[in-house]
């Protein structure tokens, strides 16, 4: 298997790749490549976010202000996905679709990566960006194991919102961050909506999520359960029947169960690399968010929250910083002073 050799590659087609390939390119840097596993970009919005779910500049607490050339409006599922056709088609930014990497190893040698792909191809990559988010492998609860199959094969027991039709369901919804509201709150228009929550309020919902999700429970469209934690979940006649730690919730059943808990580090592909992780399985990068293994860097959705991660705007500002910092640092390019702007749309 020979090697392609590239400059930079970036693992990941969601809004901190693409945004990645953006600041690498328009610094000159035009030996690059994306990969995407998936059949398109944003695979994570396409799959998690119906058609006119609300895209907020501000989320999960992250201020939304811009520091790159990307930035954010408020808008909806729609106008992102738009947004970003026009940004990779203007760019001409290379991605390579359907393509999965299965392992990344830095050479002893030399300073360059080796990535291999689920296609056959193997890349060598001077520097390596990481883009990839964690809803691709949603969080499951400890009792999911022993869910009846039979109710996942039904699509009973979702984690995609997507995965099957609603309209006149009796649904109970599992979480309490910003994607767990937003899935009851779209739900609540054509549907018997119960949202269940572990703790006794709300502490991680962004201040629109939690006016509106408050206003819906209070004027009953959505009915909460809170603080209530499900240890079991039976077959009732092919419909998900669960059972509560607290008393005051009998068992009751529903035509599905969705999960909003967010989503698992890839812990892995992470380990394979050689990448440092702290005790709670994350990756461990400095202000600038390159690893452990010098060249390597980490942006989006897998820093976490409040480290650049869990937000649009976080993804694109990581890029932005990561990209410069191997620019300047490795390269020796000199960079133009960094934009800090709420509407640095790509021109």
């Amino acid at each position: 298997m020979q090697n392609e050799n590239i400059d930079l590659l970036i693992i990941g087609a969601g809004p901190a790749g693409v945004a990645a390939a953006v600041e690498a390119q328009r610094a000159g840097l035009s030996n690059l490549l994306v990969l995407e596993k998936g059949p398109s970009h944003s695979q994570m919005i396409r799959t998690y976010y119906k058609e006119g779910k609300r895209v907020d500049a501000q989320y999960a607490g992250v201020e939304a202000l811009c520091a790159g050339i990307l930035c954010l409006r408020d808008g909806d599922r729609e106008g992102y996905l738009s947004m970003m056709d026009h940004v990779i088609e203007s760019s001409q930014i290379p991605i390579l679709y359907d393509t999965e990497v299965w392992s990344l190893t830095k050479s002893a040698d030399i300073d360059s990566f080796t990535v291999r792909t689920t296609t056959d191809r193997q890349f060598r990559a001077r520097f390596v960006i990481i883009a990839i988010g964690k809803m691709g492998r949603p969080r499951q609860p400890d009792y999911y194991k022993a869910i009846p199959q039979v109710l996942k094969n039904e699509k009973r027991i979702i984690f995609d919102i997507n995965a099957r039709s609603f309209d006149g369901a009796k649904v109970l919804v599992v979480g309490g961050g910003d994607s767990a509201a937003e899935y009851a709150q779209m739900l609540s228009v054509k549907n018997d909506v119960t949202l269940s929550y572990r703790q006794p309020n709300f502490s991680r919902l962004n201040s629109i999520n939690e006016k509106i999700t408050a206003d819906l429970i209070a004027g009953r469209t959505i009915r909460a359960l809170m603080p209530s934690n499900i240890i079991k979940i039976e077959n009732d006649n092919g419909r998900p029947l669960v059972e509560f730690a607290e008393a005051q919730y009998p068992m009751e059943a529903f035509d599905a169960v969705l999960y909003g808990l967010g989503g698992m580090t890839p812990l892995n592909f992470l380990q394979t690399a050689e990448v440092e992780l702290n005790a709670k399985g994350e990756p461990v990068t400095d202000a600038v968010h390159e690893t452990s293994v010098a060249r390597l860097y980490i942006i989006g959705d897998l820093l976490g929250h409040g480290h650049g991660g869990g937000s649009i705007i976080g993804g694109f500002n990581s890029a932005s910083r990561a990209v410069r910092d191997l620019l300047g640092r490795y390269l020796k390019q000199p960079l133009p002073p960094e934009i800090v702007s709420l509407e640095n749309l790509l021109s």
